[in-house]
């Protein structure tokens, strides 16, 4: 019986041991990896969780932290000293910027986007075209120093010129809600908290295409929103932002791609 006991002890014992040092084993791999911090539009969300799920299965020793927002409040996080390694903007202003104050290193155009007009699944403003949008109904954009929201505003005037000059006035006269990120859009009107919202067409993703109701917007009106990315000049893990920086402009091509952005060759 003492044996059994004893023999018992000395397997959970073995046991208790091999957790502990697998533990620690994981804790010291963490404890290796390189982590680089990025900035990126908030636009870039689902495209940009898929790129590093991808990087760091590529290169395990180098850990990716992402961080969302609208261009201009990561801009202004910069500007402020927040840490970070690489800047993703969804316009070129923002990166200009902070290149202006030399806080990023040369940067480069990589995507290009557009926009699309998001309806409510429940249109009970009865929206069918463009022309509509100046009727009586909820319309939500993202804040005007946002890039989405820049846009949103260029497309109203362009269409205002083909609507007749009142256009433009009733339709931002209809603007209910200007949200931090075009993110924040998508999401009020899948919800129904507006009637519609203007947004990247990248943003119509799987998940909530058949949630909406969607209007083209024909070239002539639209935008190209061009993106741009750069290293932060006091990046710490110079090497590992490098390689990343290059894994976006080549590998992660396909993945943008896939999202509906336009890649630039």
């Amino acid at each position: 019986m003492k044996k059994i006991k004893g023999w018992v002890i000395a397997s959970c014992i073995f046991m208790l041991l091999a957790i502990i040092f697998t533990g620690c084993d994981e804790e010291a791999s963490t404890a290796n990896k390189k982590e680089i911090i990025v900035f990126a539009a908030s636009s870039l969300t689902e495209s940009m969780e898929e790129i590093i799920k991808e990087f760091e299965k590529e290169n395990p020793h180098i850990k990716v932290n992402l961080h969302l927002a609208g261009s201009s409040q990561l801009r202004v996080q910069i500007e402020q000293g927040v840490k970070t390694d690489l800047f993703l903007s969804a316009n070129k202003k923002h990166y200009e910027a902070l290149k202006n104050k030399e806080l990023v290193l040369e940067g480069k155009h990589f995507l290009s986007n557009s926009m699309v007009v998001m309806i409510s699944k429940n249109n009970a403003a009865q929206i069918k075209t463009l022309k509509d949008i100046e009727k009586s109904c909820k319309l939500i954009v993202a804040q005007e120093g946002v890039p989405a929201g820049q846009y949103a505003r260029s497309i109203i005037h362009s269409l205002g010129k083909e609507f007749g000059e009142s256009y433009e006035k009733k339709v931002l006269g209809n603007i209910v809600s200007n949200e931090n990120n075009v993110k924040q859009v998508v999401n009020k009107i899948v919800l129904g908290e507006g009637d519609v919202g203007i947004v990247y067409k990248s943003d119509i993703t799987k998940n909530i295409k058949n949630e909406v109701k969607l209007l083209a917007i024909a070239e002539a009106y639209n935008v190209k929103a061009n993106y741009w990315m750069a290293v932060v000049k006091d990046s710490k893990d110079s090497k590992e932002t490098q390689k990343f920086y290059e894994f976006l402009l080549k590998e992660g091509q396909m993945i943008f791609e896939k999202y509906g952005f336009k890649r630039i060759d």
